[in-house]
């Protein structure tokens, strides 16, 4: 399980901001706030018993709340404060990706702030909840996915806590794996950095198990992307995904099953779902065409989300590190 970074950021640079959090993520969210001088208002009941909190009825300088599809925050208040806020949380939960910022129709001098908390910062925000109360691994994400189950495996956990392995295994295959392998085409969501959704990318189911995910996809014409080279009649790709991987790596393949190349999405840690799974590109990609040394694509584009703070540095550096990894190990 990924570990929350050593060390606060100063406290003054919370800037006494009061925030107001409604959201699933409320309870994590809260302890690493408080841990790094920000201050509650408004807290909800459970908040207020879990933390030890009184009621507050001052206003709130930021306002954070769920996205409609749950997976990521909306954070509404004056530029700068908001822009703060991004930073603190690229630093401290790795992987947060700024999405878009418009400005608010209700006040003039306020902006909202779409972020995306993918895999890296649920596993971060997870660990945070467990030191507050019993929490299972994958909760904010089984969140999503099974609200009910979820507490219903919960309660079995504060009652039987030397299960708390059977009970994960139990709940993720339920919720994830038992349905994935019933459907059996499993269908990629591979999100942009924008927000937005590339091309649906849909196979048939090869083989699952806890971890990892194979599957088959078909192709009629076109162009390699990366590998620069024309699809062929008859050739298909597969496509192998390991649940919390830095990557997705694609190989493609002519009708007799000879190698034509491979490529290596680099994203954030691949999450599993019902449907298939879910990541965020970060732009830059390792391609290796059929007997050639491997390359690197793209670059610059991930220097410039990093620059623009659509992502934080830890995650442009990590970002690389894999990229670099995957080049010396195809190199060997």
């Amino acid at each position: 399980m990924i570990r929350p970074a050593s060390g606060d950021l100063e406290k003054e640079n919370a800037m006494s901001s009061r925030l107001k959090i409604r959201s699933i993520y409320a309870t994590a969210l809260t302890r690493l706030t408080l841990d790094a001088g920000y201050l509650i208002a408004d807290p909800s009941s459970k908040i207020r018993d879990r933390f030890g909190l009184q009621p507050s009825v001052e206003p709130h300088d930021l306002l954070i709340q769920d996205r409609e599809d749950l997976q990521g925050l909306e954070v509404s208040g004056e530029p700068e404060r908001v822009c703060q806020f991004l930073t603190f949380l690229q630093e401290k939960l790795v992987d947060p990706v700024l999405l878009e910022i418009i400005p608010s129709e209700d006040d003039e001098a306020s902006v909202i702030a779409s972020i995306e908390l993918p895999g890296a910062a649920k596993e971060i925000l997870d660990f945070l909840r467990l030191s507050i109360t019993p929490t299972l691994y994958r909760h904010h994400r089984l969140r999503i996915i099974d609200s009910k189950a979820l507490d219903h495996a919960e309660k079995r956990l504060c009652e039987d806590p030397e299960r708390r392995e059977a009970i994960e295994k139990q709940l993720f295959r339920d919720s994830v794996l038992l349905p994935l392998e019933k459907s059996g085409v499993v269908r990629l969501e591979h999100m942009r950095p924008s927000g937005k959704a590339m091309r649906p990318r849909e196979g048939l189911l090869i083989s699952l198990d806890d971890n990892n995910l194979r599957f088959r996809r078909t192709f009629s014409q076109g162009r390699y992307d990366g590998l620069d080279l024309p699809i062929g009649n008859g050739d298909y790709g597969i496509t192998e995904i390991r649940e919390g991987e830095w990557y997705v790596k694609h190989s493609y393949h002519n009708r007799d099953g000879t190698l034509i190349g491979e490529y290596f999405n680099i994203n954030t840690p691949v999450e599993l779902y019902p449907y298939g799974a879910r990541y965020l590109d970060l732009e830059v990609d390792v391609i290796r065409r059929a007997g050639e040394s491997p390359f690197l694509i793209d670059r610059e584009k991930l220097t410039l989300l990093s620059r623009q703070g659509f992502i934080g540095t830890a995650l442009e550096a990590r970002a690389m590190q894999v990229a670099d990894s995957i080049m010396q190990s195809l190199h060997q």
